[in-house]
């Protein structure tokens, strides 16, 4: 057997942060604390977990600046991200939260047996460290937040670089926006399809040219693996 996966649990109140890594533990994952935004990033700069759970709301940032800190520079976001909240989730933060990295977003007091299925299937889809997609002359590396084309770095990130990886995960198959709006956003709101829409638009422009994506009309999106 492997090593556990290692999370990181992320709230200023210690009770609550405690009890829900006690759980995580229990449950079998190695599982790390921190108790605000600053020694989150601190944490992660020094060894780089499987999964994050996340407070929406701490005294020193908020859930999406923590996103939008790990998105950049050398902390860009290469783990999943589940934030976590004890006030009802708006959807207005459930979308800021979405659109800036985050893999899911739950109500503290989730069902426990929830609360792990939501961690097992962001686990389950994330990308092993280390591995590469190579197509052709296409190489998509999410754990690297990287792609390139002939050794051309194509300068994608978040939900386009995500979108990249998961069309080519499937060459030949048609992708639905459902799946990628499950995958890459966390979501099966239908608000999100204009995002999908713009996502795979950036990839095109990035790759700059034709014939890698072909889009199935009323369906999704199809990979072609170019010569």
């Amino acid at each position: 057997m492997g090593s556990p996966a290692r999370l990181l649990v992320v709230d200023d109140e210690p009770r609550t942060a405690e009890v829900t890594a006690e759980l995580l533990r229990r449950a079998g994952y190695a599982v790390d604390v921190a108790l605000s935004g600053m020694e989150a990033l601190s944490r992660v700069r020094s060894e780089i977990p499987d999964l994050m759970l996340l407070d929406y709301e701490m005294p020193d940032m908020d859930a999406p600046e923590v996103l939008d800190q790990l998105r950049s520079g050398s902390d860009r976001l290469s783990f999943p991200v589940i934030i976590f909240t004890g006030a009802r989730p708006s959807p207005g933060d459930q979308v800021l939260s979405i659109e800036r990295g985050a893999a899911d977003y739950i109500a503290k007091g989730t069902d426990r047996q929830v609360l792990l299925a939501r961690v097992r299937g962001a686990l389950r889809d994330r990308t092993p460290s280390g591995r590469a997609l190579v197509r052709g002359r296409l190489r998509v590396d999410l754990a690297r937040m990287s792609a390139t084309l002939e050794g051309r770095e194509l300068h994608l990130e978040g939900r386009p670089l995500a979108t990249l990886q998961i069309l080519a995960e499937k060459p030949g198959e048609v992708v639905s926006r459902n799946e990628l709006l499950e995958r890459a956003w966390g979501t099966h709101y239908a608000g999100f399809e204009h995002s999908v829409e713009q996502a795979v638009h950036e990839v095109r422009r990035a790759l700059g040219e034709p014939g890698w994506i072909e889009t199935v009309r009323g369906i999704g999106y199809r990979f072609v693996t170019q010569a």
